[in-house]
Order: structure tokens, then sequence, then C-alpha cells
């Protein structure tokens, strides 16, 4: 399926998973951004059969939840061990202002390099926001302090390869995610966390397709 968009859209394509405390088999669904926060959906069920409408991205956020908002930092120059953003990464930070235009941040978090602050100091700047520092080796007590002190609020954290799959497991309590692979960079999770350990996770992919 195909249909024109305006010059600065994106196709932004999505996986949906949900966990709850039962077990279930994960719905999938298909997402494509048209505009800034609305997405057009395309449902392919076990007989593929393909199924279609429109929906707001804020309609996952629930007021009576905390949201995480999980990415892995933007594209690097590669330059020395702390390496600055591409320009490829830059428009990929500058994209994610655009995703995140209408969802109400209450804090942004990152880790302390130079390329994660830079793919979050874009954003948090945006919704006026200072970017608070986390450390990646203390994920647990860190998402204890999120939904202590952010609780019914939307955080986006901005991570690693390896950080941002450890987060989605302590958050979800699950063991699922492992290590994204080291070329891509449009991966972004929406976790919406009643408790930690119970969660549910729409999978998005943003900006540039990465390989």
């Amino acid at each position: 399926m195909s249909q024109k968009l305006p010059f600065y859209s994106v196709f932004l394509f999505a996986i949906f998973s949900l966990f709850i405390a039962c077990k279930k088999d994960p719905e999938v669904i298909t997402k494509t951004v048209i505009e800034k926060d609305t997405v057009l959906v395309t449902q392919i069920d076990t007989v593929f059969v393909t199924l279609t409408d429109t929906v707001s991205l804020t309609n996952y956020i629930q007021d009576t939840a905390t949201t995480f908002i999980l990415i892995r930092h933007a594209e690097t120059t590669g330059t020395g061990t702390n390496p600055n953003l591409s320009a490829e990464g830059l428009a990929r930070a500058e994209e994610l202002i655009r995703i995140l235009k209408n969802v109400e941040l209450k804090a942004v978090y990152s880790t302390n390099y130079n390329r994660t602050l830079q793919t979050a100091q874009l954003t948090g700047g945006d919704h006026g926001l200072i970017v608070d520092q986390y450390i990646p080796s203390a994920l647990n007590s860190f998402a204890d302090d999120v939904l202590l002190n952010h609780h019914g609020s939307n955080v986006l954290v901005v991570g690693h390869s390896n950080t941002t799959p450890d987060l989605l497991n302590v958050l979800t309590g699950l063991n699922s995610y492992t290590d994204i692979p080291e070329m891509e960079y449009d991966n972004l999770y929406l976790v919406t966390v009643f408790e930690k350990g119970r969660a549910e996770v729409l999978h998005l992919k943003y900006g540039k397709p990465t390989p």
C-alpha cells in the first residue's frame, strides 16, 4: 500500500508487542506515520487479511501508567572513544523532535556520553527540559526512581545498543530483549509501565531506516 505524503513526513514502521502478567501471544500490527503524532495502522491477521485504520500515537499513552520512551542514540561519526553525532545522526535526532512533538514529556534522561546527550538534548530543549543523566549499570534503581518521581507521566530515555534492551527487560520483568544490532539506530520503544515487571511495549521504527 502506498500513499503520497508531505515532503517533511517519513515512514515509521512499528511492531506492537503486548506483554501482561499472564502469558499471551503478542499482537502484531504495522504503523506508518503520516504527520506528527498520527499513524496509519495496517493489521495483518493469521490468514493475511489486511485491515487499516488511523489512530493517534498519543492514544497509546495512559494516564494511569508511567510511559518510558526508549531509544538508542542516533548515528555517530565513529571517531574516538566518545564520538559525536554524525550529520545523519543529527537528522535522526531532529526527526525525534517531530515524532514526540505532541507527547507531554516530564523528563529526559541520557547516559554521560556525547552521542546519547546530543540525541537527548534536542528533544529535551524542544520541551523546555534539561537532560538528566543516569548510570547504565544501575538500571533497576533508575527504573525505581523514575516510577517513584514521575508516576503517571512520560519520560524519554536515551541509551545504547545493550542498555536499552536491558532496561526493557527490567521494565517488563521478562528476559526477551537482546542487544540491538550495531548498525540499527531506528528503534523506538514506547513502554507503558503499570508497575515494574508489568508493562506493555510498542516497538516502533522512526526516521531513515537502517540496515
